[in-house]
């Protein structure tokens, strides 16, 4: 009988749906484990709604949770909007933090997720481990004084409270990785008051937050410990961006972006949810790709095509796809979803002296997406002063329609959105130049660099495994290194042209770099391709030179879906320092870290 792994947390997604991330939850599973030597500093994890930031964050803990040796407890505490009194507060707070702190110590993944003890039962809880022994006590601790005092000593018990992870951590071998998802609304659901007050409350005071009082603010001291930092989430991107820019935790945190996926591993999401919610309804990985680009990458649009209600979904060819996503912007869940949040933020949205003119500037910031906003071309356009143009662009920030950042104003790289305001405004405006906001500029560009994207997707995700060597041109096995990062990137000398790098990678832990040319025709790649890869090769190591910083080993990997010719495997016959994968070699490389589907070949370039 086959039996399932229980998982400290119960995840989301069917595990093989969870999709790419694998970079990023490696980068977040180093920050764990960097707090055992104290080297982790707070975090704040961006991302727009729907972007998969909690089915990440889920996917860390149940990852960090089975690796006892890294000595770092994940408390993971998931904000909800439900409005109660600190006291209350006070004690699922400490519910939660000892009961999975206990759960760690003990390796027990059915206590961290046992939601329905109370603390107090925590105490009847068998173990020998110093460390849980040790919070069993400070559990006595808490109760005593919880239990003797009102809600008058909630505040100074939540900030003594606060603190506690800490306090653990520093009598015992055990840190703590404090991960608090959606940390923002910690502002505006709490009220520091007793029931009888909260209660009387009039509901449209409590649903404005009047009254609330801000905790965020009360982890101006937890959020500089080393011992047990924070790793705070919000999808309220500009909120959660004020809240631990400014006031007491100003300073005190580091940022991660989380952005969409890459296009090829939107395409093999697709696939994935297409399995498990239309498994009559196939398509092909071409045609999978085309989805994804038209989609940016984005999980949740993918997730809204794979269960689409659009009458006849079909994804045989791209005019059927073109019809799902045109379906779920004018009626759908995409719609659904961006409708709702422009209800929810009409006092920036809609707040305007000349509501014509707000909707405009609206609409032709739709022509900037992934792109720093033209607030200049846009007055000019509209024939508006640039300052008309900037206080709306403002409010567009305020309602999580734009980041910022270096001072400038960005759209989120988000085609569907665009799209959505594009369908909701132009409706409604005479005499526009209409807004092209078409993806095929972009899908013939990616499908040019397909190869490549997929050689820097793979590159990302070794870390040290044994591959066939026949998948690299070899007899024997391949150790594959883990990367420290993975782009495309140019070299020059000061006396020598430029050269441009399809992938380069950097060993983590040595002074080592791949150099990868990228062939993806179905022409076979000759010697030339070859000598200009060894030609960018010394041209970095000129830059080196020149730079006086140490020259790194160069590794050369030659990747051509049309295979080789002759000249060239006579040309690196015996040469240690290159590899070479041809289609089968790259797509068995492609599969084995996690796509569902073979690679694409294209109609176009078959040169």
């Amino acid at each position: 009988m086959h039996e399932t792994k229980i998982w400290p947390i119960e995840e989301m997604v069917h595990e093989d749906e969870f999709t790419d991330r694998v970079e990023l939850l490696r980068e977040l599973e180093q920050w764990v484990k960097a707090i055992s030597r104290m080297g982790s500093w707070s975090t704040a994890l961006m991302a727009p709604r729907r972007i998969g930031k909690t089915v990440l964050l889920d996917r860390l803990v149940n990852t960090v949770f089975f690796k006892p040796e890294y000595q770092v407890a994940p408390f993971y505490f998931k904000m909800t909007r439900e409005q109660r009194t600190l006291k209350k507060f006070l004690k699922e707070y400490a519910t939660t933090f000892f009961r999975q702190y206990l759960a760690y110590c003990e390796q027990d993944p059915d206590l961290f997720r046992n939601k329905n003890l109370e603390l107090s039962e925590l105490l009847t809880y068998k173990t020998n481990h110093k460390a849980a022994l040790l919070a069993q006590e400070h559990i006595q601790a808490f109760l005593k004084r919880y239990n003797r005092f009102g809600d008058e000593d909630a505040l100074i018990h939540w900030d003594a409270f606060i603190c506690e992870p800490e306090q653990l951590a520093s009598y015992t071998d055990i840190r703590v990785a404090v991960i608090i998802d959606e940390f923002q609304d910690m502002k505006f659901y709490v009220y520091d008051m007793p029931p009888e007050l909260f209660l009387k409350l009039d509901s449209q005071e409590r649903l404005n937050g009047q009254g609330a009082i801000n905790l965020t603010a009360t982890y101006d001291r937890q959020a500089q410990s080393r011992k047990a930092p924070m790793l705070v989430s919000g999808s309220a991107v500009t909120l959660i961006f004020k809240t631990v820019m400014g006031g007491p935790l100003g300073g005190r945190f580091d940022f991660m972006y989380m952005k969409p996926m890459s296009i090829p591993d939107g395409a093999a999401l697709l696939l994935n949810t297409l399995k498990y919610y239309a498994p009559d309804k196939v398509t092909t990985p071409e045609l999978a790709f085309y989805a994804s680009t038209q989609v940016g990458g984005h999980p949740y649009y993918l997730y809204c095509l794979a269960t689409s209600k659009c009458e006849g979904k079909s994804f045989k060819d791209e005019k059927a796809i073109d019809r799902i996503i045109r379906y779920e912007i004018e009626n759908g869940k995409i719609f659904g979803f961006w409708q709702t949040h422009f209800d929810l933020n009409r006092k920036y949205i809609n707040a305007d002296d000349d509501e014509q003119l707000g909707k405009k500037i609206i609409y032709y910031f739709t022509q900037y997406n992934n792109q720093p906003v033209d607030i200049k071309a846009i007055a000019q356009k509209l024939k508006v002063p640039k300052q008309a143009v900037e206080q709306k662009i403002e409010k567009l920030y305020m309602a999580d329609l734009v980041y910022r950042t270096a001072a400038r104003y960005y759209t989120f790289n988000d085609i569907c959105l665009m799209r959505f305001i594009k369908f909701v405004y132009e409706q409604d405006l005479e005499a526009v130049d209409q807004i092209d906001l078409s993806q095929q500029g972009l899908m013939n560009t990616l499908k040019g660099k397909f190869l490549e994207m997929v050689v820097e997707v793979t590159m990302m995700k070794f870390n040290h495994e044994l591959m066939p060597g026949a998948w690299f041109g070899r007899t024997d096995q391949v150790e594959v290194p883990l990367f420290q990062f993975v782009k495309t990137t140019t070299v020059k000398g000061s006396k020598t042209k430029a050269y441009q790098i399809d992938v380069f990678g950097k060993e983590e832990k040595r002074e080592k770099v791949w150099l990868c040319e990228c062939k993806y025709t179905k022409a076979p790649m000759d010697v030339t391709q070859v000598q200009k890869l060894e030609s960018a090769a010394q041209v970095l190591i000129k830059t080196h030179e020149e730079e006086g910083t140490e020259v790194p080993e160069i590794h050369l990997w030659l990747v051509s879906a049309g295979g080789f010719k002759g000249n060239v495997l006579t040309y690196i016959k015996d040469r240690a320092d290159i590899y070479y994968s041809d289609y089968d070699g790259i797509n068995n490389l492609f599969k084995a870290y996690g796509s569902n589907y073979s690679i694409p070949q294209f109609a176009v370039n078959e040169a």
